[in-house]
């Protein structure tokens, strides 16, 4: 699968996407301390809390986030997709803790991460995020408003018209909505961009928040910008899209190599270790194996393709979803499926 600039510039929208497709509802058994409907705030431990999105309700969200409390600070994670979730984090950390905020983190620089930012700008709470995180938005989303996007829609529309395999009618019918949809939300965001960017020189980063400390850390996979947070005094994890529990990741932006040795790392975390990750349920060790399970049928599909002499668009229209993963989310079949074997192609090809 060849991507031309545009399709490039448009990286970001797909998770989004991927979120109106999956609604996550908090962790069965565990009640919300607030609930918003598109999103739900869950205490995991002392001093650290989960924002669950649920895009049934809303597509405020569209991504998880949280709240780590200590004594003497807070710390807010994701800008989510609109204004109005960013608003219920502060909101949130305001009836958690009386302490001040110290910061909000974009753990990336995709939409549905950094499109509520205007709500922290707002209220003069910084923005921390990787320092390639405002320059891409800027290219990616604020450079593409107003933008005529029918050269986007054509090629989409000119393969739907000539194919002739259900599954790939269905597979660009279901692209060409969802991309459609997302170009509105470009149109629609006003963004703010971090006031306070990390070089990757300058990770991992330590916040003190007195009693708990919150680890920045970068980790390319996902996006060129991935940070995690650690919270090391409870074993939790915020991964950012690093993560997707139940679900196939977005891969426009991915290094899925470089992805995948991620994985491998969190695998080697403490077994009790809980995730948060970007999409889906707080999850374990065992959410983490089986993503880098789903990576590697990708990837052996990737190989049996290029042995085959089949191109990266050709093994796209031919990957069957194995019965294991059947029940995971899949955003656009192109950004998740095709892009992660384009990245294949083009990582395996390289000398080593």
């Amino acid at each position: 699968m060849e991507l031309n600039r545009r399709q490039f510039l448009l990286a970001g929208i797909a998770a989004p996407a991927l979120a109106a497709q999956q609604a996550t509802p908090p962790s069965p058994g565990v009640a919300p301390i607030m609930d918003r409907g598109f999103a739900a705030v869950t205490r995991l431990t002392d001093g650290v809390y989960a924002t669950i999105a649920n895009s049934s309700k809303g597509a405020q969200a569209a991504s998880n986030g949280g709240i780590i409390a200590g004594r003497d600070a807070v710390l807010i994670i994701e800008g989510h997709m609109q204004p109005e979730a960013a608003a219920f984090e502060i909101e949130a950390a305001r009836a958690i803790s009386r302490a001040p905020i110290r910061a909000a983190i974009d753990t990336h620089f995709h939409l549905d991460h950094s499109g509520g930012n205007l709500a922290y700008a707002g209220q003069h709470i910084p923005i921390i995020a990787h320092e390639l995180v405002g320059p891409l938005m800027k290219e990616r989303y604020t450079d593409l408003k107003g933008v005529d996007h029918s050269g986007v829609f054509a090629p989409i529309e000119r393969r739907l018209a000539a194919a002739t395999q259900a599954t790939d009618k269905q597979h660009l019918q279901s692209d060409l909505v969802l991309i459609r949809r997302w170009y509105d939300s470009i149109d629609a965001a006003t963004l703010a961009y971090p006031t306070e960017s990390l070089s990757q020189a300058a990770l991992p980063k330590t916040i003190d928040l007195g009693g708990l400390t919150a680890v920045i850390e970068f980790h390319l996979g996902h996006s060129p910008t991935d940070l995690i947070i650690r919270v090391p005094e409870r074993g939790i994890v915020f991964t950012g899209d690093l993560l997707f529990n139940h679900a196939y990741g977005v891969a426009i932006d991915a290094d899925m190599l470089a992805w995948r040795k991620v994985l491998d790392r969190f695998a080697g975390y403490d077994r009790r270790t809980l995730f948060v990750p970007g999409h889906g349920a707080a999850c374990g060790i065992e959410n983490v194996r089986d993503q880098a399970d789903l990576m590697d049928d990708l990837r052996a599909h990737a190989e049996k393709m290029m042995r085959a002499g089949a191109s990266a668009e050709e093994a796209e229209s031919r990957y069957v979803v194995p019965a294991r993963f059947e029940s995971y989310g899949v955003a656009r079949w192109n950004w998740s499926v095709g892009a992660a074997l384009a990245s294949y192609y083009s990582g395996l090809k390289k000398p080593a």
